[in-house]
């Protein structure tokens, strides 16, 4: 693939730069310490950074993020139109322009590489979207926050824990994903994302709060799915393992956290 990636993401600053405090987000995230540690240290992400994944395994999960990023700007859609704030109206449309110019573009970017085939969506992706969706029809602007922040932000750890590790074997389509989720840009948006998700759950009712972390493990396993079946993806039968016996709903298997 000629030339060189050109994708940023334009994060809104909430103070001049500075960190946020990230007092309840840490809750969240410490509520399902386990599973967000199985997340990062996900064969496929090791794999992906060592240049040993397998192409096939990539372009399934790109088709299934390309159709998990179809739910994603709905749900940002209905953020934008619920939203308490004339602020976070304002960073709900940057974030949805934001997902568009970034991650979309970089994964047709990605998609041109020789040898991508699309695939429908599985059970987990369709599982994922249906749940931010219902998620965000169904509550006000804390709970869609707090179930859109297990991607952004994972994607953020991953960028930044991968980095550093990726060598001279690691195929350029891996490493352009890889670093576009550990650059500054990116890493604003996503501090600009949990700075609002702070000033929400400062409103929210103690039941908010409550609930908030159901939701919270719920979008944080389906994003471990969303690896699992990535890396499970069978070339013979054109899938992820969705044909063993089980469910891919979270809500019926045992998780970290």
């Amino acid at each position: 693939m000629p030339g060189v990636c050109k994708i940023r993401y334009y994060g809104i600053i909430p103070q001049e730069g500075a960190r946020t405090v990230q007092g309840f987000f840490e809750e969240l995230r410490k509520s399902v310490e386990r599973k967000w540690q199985e997340i990062l240290e996900h064969p496929f992400l090791v794999e992906l950074a060592r240049g040993t994944l397998s192409r096939e395994k990539f372009f399934y999960y790109l088709s299934q993020d390309d159709h998990y990023l179809e739910d994603m700007l709905a749900t940002l859609g209905i953020l934008v139109a619920k939203a308490s704030t004339r602020d976070l109206r304002r960073f709900a449309v940057r974030l949805l322009h934001e997902t568009v110019q970034g991650e979309i573009a970089l994964h047709e970017l990605l998609e041109k590489e020789e040898g991508f085939t699309p695939f429908p969506p599985g059970d987990v992706t369709l599982q994922y979207g249906d749940f931010l969706l219902r998620t965000a029809l169904t509550s006000g602007p804390f709970a869609i926050l707090v179930a859109l922040a297990p991607c952004f932000v994972s994607y953020r750890d991953i960028g930044l824990q991968y980095a550093g590790k990726l060598c001279d074997r690691t195929p350029f389509i891996y490493r352009t994903f890889i670093e576009s989720y550990a650059g500054e840009a990116y890493g604003s948006l996503v501090e600009s994302l949990l700075a609002f998700l702070e000033q929400e759950a400062s409103r929210a009712a103690p039941w908010q709060k409550e609930g908030a972390f159901a939701i919270f493990s719920r979008a944080t396993c389906y994003e471990w799915l969303f690896w699992e079946k990535s890396y499970r993806f069978s070339e013979e039968d054109g899938r992820g393992e969705d044909s063993q016996e089980g469910s891919a709903d979270p809500t019926d298997q045992t998780h970290g956290g």
